[in-house]
């Protein structure tokens, strides 16, 4: 379909031609036959001039007049004939012709007269028998029309340009607010569905943005549905689940030793789903948040990373993978430290289960760039390429890694917790181990106010 501008400036364009064409056409006959209409009066008022001069005059034979300055090239006196008569002698002519052939010239009508054909008016005065006979070029009047119909209809034609070129400027000016509300749809993330400012779009678009409105309502009304399903599933299968592995955990030391491989495949088959179950309130929760202002607190984030890696440490034990922390004493940022803590899990989790086995696995704290603290977590297992990384941050999405028992949401949720705290997340080149080396660039607190209490008396 077309766009809205091109389908108003091809009907404007329709109805101007539709206007202006027909109007044109009358202006220019208008024109031409008033011209031809004022070129016969004034040739008429002008024999008539002349035949009161010659009326007063005595008779005198023919003199053809001598110009003392010489007159306009553009004015050609032959295109002109005048004969001035009285009671049959010639008194004037403008052209050298017999005599008997002027006197024989009629009063009105055409006439050939020497090489050109004439159109004739001609005014007699009765009581002194003065005749004058004009006559120009029988095309003259036709060719002099045409002339002056021509450079009004170039004006007129300048004018439709003129009219063209500001409607089509006024229709781009006009749907500017068009174009800005398109953008300010276009440019909105795919999980803000904050209703529209309907007050500031234009009148035209009221209905519009009404209708985006609601569609965006309905939408978020099913996605809080699907989010709070999610998580009732995940909090209603949380209890049974810690229940079994409790039951199977006690049953740990009264099984036979051929028993024990499929008890430890039920024990892990219950760790795996606690760990969805998990992951799935995670990514509820993340996205129900609404950071909007909020910078966060202030936290020391090598004892706060300490904290989630002590929590990691039985896990990875049980894959035979080390976790070192490196960093300095302290490095204060702002954040907010329990979605930080989801973040640092996931990332920890996901490099402990695609780490070699027996393997490592390495946090790090860092000074980054001024004012910034990166969070290093680096491992020594396959890594990811530079489009498996961006891929890697979609839902369930696994890339076809055999290593682990994830199921592909441990990086989605720290891409989307990452950007609602607006906390960069960087692959960067692989390190010392040759893994996966994931950044989180923090911003780093300002330091606390240098404050004294004093007691006095």
């Amino acid at each position: 379909m077309p766009s809205i501008r091109k389908r108003l400036q091809r009907r404007l364009a329709w109805l101007i031609a539709a206007v202006w064409v027909p109007a044109s056409v009358l202006i220019v006959a208008a024109v031409a036959l008033e011209y031809k209409e004022s070129f016969h009066a004034r040739t008429a008022h002008t024999a008539q001039l002349m035949l009161a001069l010659a009326s007063t005059q005595p008779a005198a034979p023919a003199v053809f007049p001598v110009f003392k300055q010489q007159h306009d090239p553009d004015f050609d006196l032959d295109d002109y004939l005048v004969v001035i008569s009285r009671n049959g002698q010639l008194l004037y002519a403008s052209e050298t012709l017999p005599p008997q052939e002027l006197l024989a010239v009629p009063m009105e009508g055409k006439a050939q007269i020497g090489n050109a054909l004439r159109l004739l008016h001609g005014f007699e005065d009765e009581r002194t028998g003065t005749r004058v006979v004009i006559g120009v070029d029988v095309y003259e009047p036709l060719m002099s029309s045409l002339q002056v119909a021509g450079l009004v209809a170039g004006y007129v034609l300048c004018a439709t340009v003129l009219v063209a070129l500001a409607l089509t400027f006024g229709i781009r000016s006009g749907l500017k607010p068009l174009g800005a509300f398109a953008t300010q749809v276009r440019d909105r993330s795919e999980e803000n569905l904050a209703p529209l400012d309907e007050a500031e779009a234009p009148s035209e678009l009221r209905g519009v943005a009404q209708a985006l409105n609601g569609l965006m309502a309905r939408l978020q009304l099913v996605l809080d549905r699907e989010r709070d399903f999610v998580s009732n599933a995940a909090h209603e299968l949380r209890t049974p689940l810690t229940a079994i592995r409790a039951q199977v955990e006690a049953l740990d030391g009264e099984l036979p030793e051929h028993v024990q491989p499929r008890f430890d495949n039920i024990l892990e088959a219950t760790n795996r789903s606690s760990r969805l179950i998990a992951q799935l309130l995670d990514v509820t929760r993340s996205q129900s948040l609404d950071l909007t202002g909020d910078p966060g607190s202030r936290i020391d984030l090598v004892e706060f990373a300490q904290s989630v890696v002590a929590g990691l440490v039985p896990a990875a034990n049980r894959r035979k993978v080390e976790i070192t922390l490196d960093s300095p004493r302290s490095a204060a940022v702002m954040t907010r430290p329990d979605l930080l803590a989801i973040v640092l899990r996931n990332l920890v989790e996901n490099a402990v289960k695609y780490a070699a086995s027996p393997g490592r696995v390495v946090v790090t704290v860092i000074g980054g760039e001024p004012g910034m603290t990166d969070l290093l977590v680096e491992d020594d297992g396959p890594g990811l390429s530079v489009e498996a990384f961006e891929r890697a941050f979609e839902r369930f999405q696994r890339l076809g890694r055999s290593g682990g028992d994830g199921v592909g949401l441990g990086l989605s949720i720290v891409a989307e917790l990452c950007l609602r705290m607006g906390v960069p997340v960087d692959r960067l080149e692989p390190g010392t181990l040759g893994g996966l080396h994931v950044r989180l660039r923090l911003p780093a607190a300002p330091p606390p106010p240098d404050r004294r209490t004093s007691h006095y008396g």
